[in-house]
């Protein structure tokens, strides 16, 4: 029986949401009945207008989000023995080692989406894949760059290439390329910088038991900062901002049977994927029109709730912003275009309704501009969007806030973003909020869609003199309309000197934001070529004279590693040291090491080291040796993924 607290949870919950949705919608109806100006100019109609319907959108899609976090309970962290394994393959494991697929074993084809990666990245990641624990598969690197370089080094990694003479259909068209001229019955994706861990098939193949499930979705992963946590410095407070909808969100999803396609680290049983068509290229958003084809024809989308790949985040601003307005012109192109509509229909009411709302999500820049902008208006030129007394708007607005934030920080405990939240919205807004209009309103025939790659190139400095000149400029009229109001407020009357204040006090939350974005877009520069990758494992460290010291490895990349040690090794700086990795002795360079305060019950003292490799795995020449060491190190860091979850850790 569970502890009272956790009973008496979900009650309260369904308290507050109950609550939240209620006064919500009177808030909503109140606006709509009695406060809109209508009379004062068209201009200040249209306002009145836009400001209600902006509160109306996101009125919807938060109801969407507090729909989807009431089933944030059911999250639980998954492990390998799960019970799927366990009743339909029991001769698979012996102990925990892998034995024999013969009970369930499909073939598999994975493929390697590039198109202008380098190829020090996708080396990464071919071997990765080529090393996936499974005997029934085969990788395939799908080229759309057409490059010699990517050609020899998947030759060399023993893995097939393909290329095509043109690039029709984007991303959709390279994989539906590669359908055409392979035959296997599940086909697995992953973009160019996501690495798969050893264990990617044999944790989630079994799932296809279930003949229902066209595809499975794993969590996008990522090992380096975003350019949020990056440019604020925030990197341990802050959680990569992908971490809501892949940890919270897609795992409520999976409740109501309408997890989304996300495009990478996915597998799909071809033969349904055959029945809707494959991969739709008629949109830039390739990933969300398929789940809504296989949803709408009656398949199921499963989500497995454990990262077993790790990609890398796009970590400069100007590739943010490229990214989600990519995203935002793809799921608009989709809602909007009449050929997709009977999609919708098929669906189950929950489904249909979880979908449009989450498209409407890509439209919340234009209300998070038009509330950027109403305290303004009002605060320079006196235009008042609602005839409403100060009371009773405050009543309404602290009630609504106040149960908004309790469920918030109830349900959403581990990812601290809800904070920066404002942050995040106000910098996506301004930035994506041309593309918006453009796809909404430009014929699809007159609007030229350039489909571009998100860059993970951390040695370029992004330019990013364009979005620091916007937020100044934007700045810089806020803080004249706070001067303003500030001055109005002296010389006004009671009734006035309320709606000056109320709108003072907006203005300044958004000054305060504005400050933050401001942050965000001075990019700081990224030190790391390689980034690291948890790994757990205890290793021995030689010198030259076999001197042996043990050593527990914490994380590694293809420059080095870190790890916690008894012995001191900066005072031996002048020896050489050697570790074993996958059967061949590395080089290594001890760099420094700081005390550590001993473990509780141990009585040798601990030694946080950094070491880099007197060798690091770099691809300066495509060579059978340069694929031997990488292949080797590749089996070592990502062989077992279960440091990777970090999202339960305090559970």
């Amino acid at each position: 029986m569970p502890p009272a607290n956790k009973r008496k949870l979900p009650i309260m919950l369904f308290i507050i949401t109950s609550l939240l949705f209620i006064i919500g919608m009177g808030y909503v109806t109140w606006r709509w009945v009695f406060t809109l100006n209508l009379l004062t100019s068209p201009v200040t109609t249209f306002w009145s207008y836009a400001l209600l319907a902006a509160e109306i959108l996101t009125f919807l899609v938060f109801t969407n989000f507090c729909l989807i976090l009431a089933k944030a309970d059911k999250r639980e962290k998954i492990v390998i023995d799960n019970k799927l394994q366990q009743d339909y393959c029991k001769d698979a494991y012996h102990k925990g080692e892998l034995v024999t697929f013969k009970n369930f074993c499909p073939s598999v084809d994975v493929f390697v989406c590039t198109i202008n990666e380098s190829a020090d990245m996708l080396s990464t990641t071919i071997s990765a894949c080529k090393n996936i624990d499974y005997p029934n598969k085969k990788v395939y690197v799908l080229d759309d760059g057409k490059r010699p370089e990517i050609k020899k080094l998947t030759d060399l990694l023993g893995c097939k290439y393909l290329t095509r003479d043109t690039n029709k259909g984007h991303k959709a068209g390279n994989i539906n390329n590669a359908l055409s001229q392979t035959d296997s019955d599940i086909v697995v994706i992953f973009d160019a910088d996501h690495v798969p861990a050893s264990t990617f098939l044999r944790e989630t193949i079994y799932h296809f038991l279930d003949e229902k499930i066209a595809l499975i979705q794993t969590p996008q992963h990522f090992c380096n900062p975003d350019a949020f946590q990056k440019n604020l410095r925030m990197e341990k407070f802050l959680s990569n901002e992908q971490e809501m909808f892949y940890r919270v969100i897609e795992p409520s999803l999976n409740e109501y049977g309408s997890v989304f396609c996300g495009g990478t680290n996915i597998l799909i049983r071809r033969k349904h994927l055959d029945a809707v068509g494959d991969f739709p290229e008629t949109t830039i958003t390739e990933d969300s029109l398929l789940g809504l084809k296989l949803h709408s024809a009656g398949y199921k989308i499963f989500y497995y709730n454990r990262p077993i790949a790790i990609g890398l985040a796009a970590s400069s601003i100007d590739d943010y912003i490229k990214q989600r307005s990519r995203w935002a012109k793809g799921n608009i192109q989709i809602v909007t275009n009449p050929q997709n509509w009977e999609y919708y229909a098929k669906l189950k009411p929950m489904q249909a309704f979880l979908y449009v709302s989450g498209v409407l999500y890509f439209f919340t820049p234009i209300a998070r501009i038009i509330f950027l902008l109403a305290p303004v208006l009002f605060l320079l030129f006196d235009i008042s969007p609602m005839l409403v007394i100060f009371y009773q708007i405050f009543a309404f607005q602290l009630c609504y806030f106040t149960l908004k934030f309790a469920f918030l920080f109830t349900k959403v405990t581990k990812i601290r973003n809800l904070i920066f939240a404002d942050v995040y919205d106000l910098v996506t807004s301004i930035f994506t909020i041309g593309s918006i209009f453009k796809t909404v309103f430009i014929p699809e025939k007159l609007l030229k869609t350039k489909f571009t790659v998100t860059k993970k190139d951390f040695k370029t400095p992004a330019k990013t003199t364009k979005y620091i000149v916007t937020l100044l400029a934007l700045f810089a009229l806020l803080t004249i309309a706070e001067l303003e109001g500030m001055f109005n407020l002296l010389y006004s009357d009671v009734d006035i000197a309320w709606a000056i204040a109320a709108n003072l006090f907006w203005n300044s939350l958004n000054l305060i934001v504005l400050i933050f974005a401001i942050k965000v877009v001075i990019e700081k520069p990224e030190k790391r070529t390689y980034q690291r990758v948890k790994v757990e494992d205890d290793l021995i460290i030689e010198d030259e004279k076999r001197n042996r010291f043990k050593t527990h490895i914490f994380d590694s990349s293809r420059s080095g590693l870190s790890f916690v040690a008894t012995q001191n090794f900066t005072e031996r700086v002048d020896k050489d040291f050697q570790i074993d990795i996958s059967g061949e002795q590395t080089p290594l360079n001890v760099l420094s090491c700081q005390k550590q305060t001993p473990e509780f019950g141990k009585e040798k003292e601990q030694y946080f080291c950094k070491a880099s490799f007197k060798e690091p795995i770099s691809l300066t020449d495509i060579s059978s040796q340069f694929v031997d060491r990488l292949d080797k190190y590749v089996k070592f860091a990502y062989k077992n993924p279960d440091e990777w979850d970090d999202y339960f850790d305090d559970d």
